[in-house]
């Protein structure tokens, strides 16, 4: 398979027989290969060697390879009958070299040999370095193109692990006395492993009851390769390989014939093949994620590994895979792979390990018990921190490879790497608009109005909100209080307004503010003061100075009172007292810095990192999450 791009209009370009394709011809059908007269084989600079039609085809079968012509590692083997036995300076090396080393070793040993070789027909036809695009020959400049791609590392693993190696295979081959040593340099290796991963076929249908290996196919590799060729491969065990085009009735003359190697990635296409294709229909972002060993040990304990445990009806197929080493996939809107099952609309585009990922550390860093939630719908405060997390990640991977990319290419490696990178960003960048849209859709209304629905509030669309619900006289105190301390820490400034805010619902307890407290009530009770304080400055920062926010200079005392002298008055409202108790102005900071360490999530508002807290009016008769449709919208 050539390294031109795969183009399906090709009528323009100037094809022209070739010296080396008669010999090629010759070679194949004097060794029992069969070519079809109604094609024929040209070649120009943009796509090398190639097929045409010279008229439409009477037969589907325009190629057949026997096996004999194949050039593999088991050439070297004389135990093996099916295929032509070479005598090589490489025998002595069996079994020390891995095979795939060996087989390219095999191929540039057979190159030097020139006409000696019994391929040299097929070998001279291969295309040389020069005319590789795969990233394994890419230079500095060519690389710059694939910055902030997961194809970038993977071919500099790919190149360093080649040039082990061959230098393992030189000191074997030194050791053993191989004179070939000294005529293979590491661009050689790599030229033979491009031809192999450019052009080989598996053996498996062909050798079926040998290892797999992989062969050269002279002529059947020529085709080069279209997703909508309609094609048949037609393998007779231990005998030949023969390829079926079958729309050949419809050929005219001068067309370009292809061969269809199954629908592939950008990533495959350019790291195997040297090409991409622009638009590729299935092209996916990879992922790849492993579990710190404290959440691993986490989830193991709480059985989060068990099919039952997977949240939001999630596939459960990826608990049966290694999750360090498998590649996971993001899937852009109306792919033809479809996207994954899940309840929540926006984590569809996003493989279900990912999101089961993020779903254990927010019940780790909830500490929730799976009792408490209800695993296929967890609920809106879960549902919205695993959406935050998932955010927060696309973000950063966004960041590292923006949308434009400001260098044009000067070659065809820079081309097809810009056309592979251009892919990835706009996949990437997709699921995180589709997050963020998510999120924009609960974000509080800019006119400082009180909905009637779950909202997201930054700390000055809270004070704006809630205080302006408070007399004149007392709203303009929390202002003035942040003036005075000059409170710049977001998460300081939410457990001093929730403290502010129970203490005037403790005694307005009708008004919208106490409404808006219920929900919290219900997920996050009273902490007793055994519980004790892990955040000491906070916690004495709003003791000595929650005066200069409330328009009550005693609050703490003022709210121990209520708790001493609370009654209890027939109400359905979720409340934070149910008996009198003591020190409820102590338990009432505890309280609201457990909410902020819990409820408050990290969110990115016009630009900048806000902490955010996502507040729902309690209403007689509702579930909490009963307003809370935003999940579940398309």
């Amino acid at each position: 398979m050539s390294y031109a791009v795969m183009v399906e209009d090709s009528m323009s370009l100037e094809s022209a027989a070739h010296p080396k394709v008669d010999a090629l011809i010759q070679w194949f059908t004097e060794h029992g290969g069969q070519l079809s007269d109604a094609v024929q084989i040209a070649f120009n600079d943009s796509r090398g060697f190639h097929m045409r039609a010279v008229r439409p085809l009477q037969s589907p079968v325009v190629v057949t390879c026997p096996l004999k012509l194949t050039l593999s590692c088991l050439n070297l083997d004389p135990e093996q009958k099916h295929v032509l036995f070479v005598d090589s300076r490489l025998q002595p090396c069996q079994g020390k070299i891995p095979d795939h080393i060996l087989t390219y070793l095999l191929l540039i040993e057979q190159r030097n040999k020139g006409k000696e070789s019994p391929w040299h027909a097929y070998i001279a036809c291969l295309p040389g370095a020069e005319s590789m695009t795969t990233p394994l020959w890419f230079d500095d400049e060519d690389m710059a193109f694939l910055a902030g791609t997961s194809l970038a590392p993977a071919a500099k693993e790919r190149k360093s692990l080649y040039y082990q190696q061959w230098e393992q295979a030189l000191g074997i081959m030194k050791d053993a006395g191989v004179a070939l040593a000294d005529e293979v340099d590491f661009e050689s290796l790599l030229w033979a492993a491009t031809i192999f991963t450019s052009r080989a076929f598996i053996s498996t249908h062909i050798l079926p009851d040998h290892e797999t290996v992989p062969l050269l196919f002279p002529i059947v590799d020529i085709l080069n390769h279209s997703v909508s060729a309609k094609v048949e491969w037609e393998f007779q065990p231990l005998a030949s390989f023969s390829l079926k085009l079958l729309e050949g009735d419809t050929f005219t003359a001068g067309q370009e014939l292809f061969n269809n190697y199954a629908p592939k990635q950008n990533d495959e296409l350019l790291l195997g093949y040297g090409f991409c294709l622009e638009h590729n229909p299935i092209e996916q972002f990879p992922l790849k994620l492993a579990f710190p060993p404290m959440l691993q040990e986490y989830a193991e304990a709480m059985g989060l590994f068990k099919p039952e445990r997977v949240p939001f009806g999630m596939s459960t197929d990826f608990l049966e895979k290694n999750p360090n080493t498998e590649q996971h996939f993001l899937r852009a809107k109306d792919h033809p792979f479809g996207r994954y099952d899940n309840c929540v609309p926006f984590f569809r585009g996003i493989p279900p390990y990912i999101v089961h990922f993020f779903f254990i550390q927010t019940l780790l860093s909830r500490e929730l018990e799976l009792q408490d939630i209800n695993v296929q719908r967890p609920g809106a405060r879960i549902t919205l921190q695993v959406l935050t997390l998932l955010h927060q990640a696309m973000t950063q991977r966004s960041q590292t490879l923006p949308l434009s990319f400001s260098q044009e290419p000067q070659n065809d490696k820079q081309k097809y790497a810009k056309i592979y990178r251009d892919g990835q960003a706009k996949i990437v960048h997709s699921i995180r608009l589709e997050l963020q849209s998510a999120i924009d859709r609960i974000r509080a209304p800019t006119d400082q109005t009180l909905p009637k629905r779950g909202v997201l509030f930054t700390t000055d669309q809270a004070i704006a909100a809630l205080t302006a619900e408070l007399p004149i006289s007392k709203s303009q105190y929390f202002n003035t209080g942040i003036k005075k301390h000059n409170l710049i820490d977001e998460s300081l400034i939410w457990t001093l307004l929730l403290v502010t805010l129970v203490a005037h619902s403790l005694t307005h307890k009708e008004g919208p503010i106490a409404a808006w407290l219920c929900t919290l009530y219900t997920q996050h009770p009273l902490p007793s003061l055994e519980d004790g304080i892990e955040d000491a400055d906070t916690y004495t920062f709003v003791d000595e100075n929650i005066g200069d926010f409330c328009s009550c200079e005693d609050v703490l005392e003022m709210l121990d009172g209520v708790g001493e002298k609370f009654a209890r008055v027939g109400d359905d409202k979720p409340a934070l007292l149910s008996e009198p108790m003591e020190n409820l102005g102590v338990r009432v900071i505890m309280w609201a810095m457990k909410v902020v360490e819990r409820e408050v999530l990290p969110i990115l508002n016009d630009g900048v990192v806000c902490k955010c807290l996502y507040m729902t009016p309690w209403l007689s008769g509702a579930d909490e999450d009963e307003g809370d449709g935003w999940m579940y919208q398309e």
